[in-house]
């Protein structure tokens, strides 16, 4: 598996390495995802297969999809990502250990995120049962941290909205933080048993 991971970042590398995306290239990744099943299911491929579907859903890649993919690329190129275990502060706020079950939760999706946009985040949190909340509360389950994190994040909406989650944690409400990665790798498999 670690080999065709290895092999997905390489292709990715070279695609993004003109600073274009044309069409043929989003393709032949499309096929190749398609080929190696299995790299579709784990991080990060999961997250480049779901964004890929996204983008060719109408069969049209609009300038803003090709702009979000080439985006989306370059951070797997870059090994840009806010989850990897790096050491960064941000890391550290993550709840690796909760068990994620969204069904009937309330969930905030926070930041900006690989699998697609905003709207395409919430349309696969409802297809899994759970409700997408504006605003972190005492009500919700989960706030879920897109990858794409900026450099400047803690004085980010981003970094706003995981200093109040933490203050509602040591006031003692049940609100996990989670990276992207976790969430999208649980209703992956979730969506393979049908149980999230």
């Amino acid at each position: 598996m670690r080999q065709a991971i290895e092999k997905l970042k390489d292709i990715v590398e070279a695609m993004v390495a003109d600073g274009d995306l044309h069409d043929l290239e989003i393709e032949f990744l499309k096929a190749w995802l398609a080929d190696n099943p299995d790299v579709s299911r784990v991080w990060p491929g999961s997250a480049v297969s779901t964004a890929i579907e996204a983008v060719l859903a109408d069969g049209h890649v609009s300038q803003d999809e090709r702009a979000y993919l080439l985006s989306t690329l370059r951070q797997l190129a870059s090994g840009d990502f806010a989850d990897q275990d790096n050491g960064d502060e941000l890391a550290l706020v993550f709840d690796n250990a909760v068990e994620i079950n969204v069904r009937d939760a309330l969930v905030c999706l926070a930041g900006e995120f690989l699998h697609g946009t905003r709207a395409a985040c919430e349309r696969l949190l409802e297809s899994c049962g759970g409700w997408p909340a504006a605003a972190v509360t005492q009500n919700v389950r989960y706030l879920v941290v897109g990858a794409k994190v900026p450099a400047d994040w803690k004085a980010s909406p981003l970094g706003q909205t995981i200093q109040a989650t933490l203050d509602l944690q040591r006031a003692g409400h049940a609100i996990s933080i989670v990276s992207e990665r976790r969430w999208l790798d649980r209703v992956a498999g979730a969506s393979a048993t049908q149980k999230i």
